[in-house]
């Protein structure tokens, strides 16, 4: 209990407020359950999120496979725990996944050396309808919508499509029509479409996300070899529903 110990002094504390012997005012700070029960709670949600995140990563791992840096697995789990912070109907804790929250996906590139918006400048858009998301570029010119890596003489254009259920952990993935490897002198392209269907339309409370990306190539003898250094592919999410 606060004792007056002069006539404006005061020994003890006042609420959250603790007045020392010697004059000096603090704070009383939070008692170690409080600390360990926040502590607890933001566990739990970085634990989810990197869940989360785990799926992406595995149902996208045809498409991922040599075209993300060191980083990666921690900046999506970053991004998954932005969405789970977004949650407000569940208690600090107890957040989790809701697709409406889900648009810091956006843009998301999986290799932070080279963003797909470096490289790759063609317009495009992707639509989904039912079990099917497609990908559509009216017009691709190599020439000025392809900035390839030194070595590299051909490129291809990926896409595919994932559909995950955040509740179960489970996804399913399909991979865009191929669009081929193109000659980086070639002539310009049009209306070039890559379609992804999966097993089956999406539910509707599941994420589903669409990825672009593009590969680098070098012809030799006829023969197309990935470029031992891969710095230069890029992948990104560019869909997310």
């Amino acid at each position: 209990m606060a004792q007056q110990i002069g006539a404006i002094q005061i020994q003890g504390t006042i609420g959250n407020v603790v007045f020392r012997r010697d004059g000096a005012v603090a704070t009383k700070p939070a008692s170690r359950w409080v600390t360990a029960k926040r502590t607890l709670e933001n566990n739990t949600e970085f634990g989810l999120g990197g869940s989360y995140g785990k799926l992406i990563r595995e149902t996208l791992r045809s498409l991922v496979a040599g075209v993300s840096d060191r980083g990666m697995t921690g900046r999506l789990t970053s991004k998954m725990v932005a969405i789970i912070k977004a949650d407000d109907v569940n208690d600090r804790g107890q957040r989790v996944f809701d697709k409406v929250n889900s648009a810091p996906l956006l843009g998301f590139d999986f290799n932070l050396l080279t963003s797909l918006g470096q490289v790759f400048f063609a317009p495009r858009s992707i639509a989904a309808q039912g079990a099917t998301v497609t990908l559509t570029i009216p017009t691709l010119n190599s020439l000025t919508d392809v900035k390839a890596p030194q070595g590299a003489t051909h490129y291809e254009v990926v896409f595919g499509a994932a559909d995950c259920n955040m509740e179960a952990m489970k996804g399913e993935f399909a991979p865009g029509a191929s669009l081929g490897i193109q000659p980086l002198n070639g002539p310009a392209i049009q209306n070039l479409t890559s379609a992804a269907t999966l097993p089956a339309a999406p539910a509707a409370d599941n994420l589903v996300v669409g990825a672009v990306g593009i590969r680098f190539y070098q012809e030799v003898n006829g023969k197309y070899y990935p470029l031992d250094n891969s710095a230069g592919d890029a992948l990104t999410i560019e869909y997310v529903d």
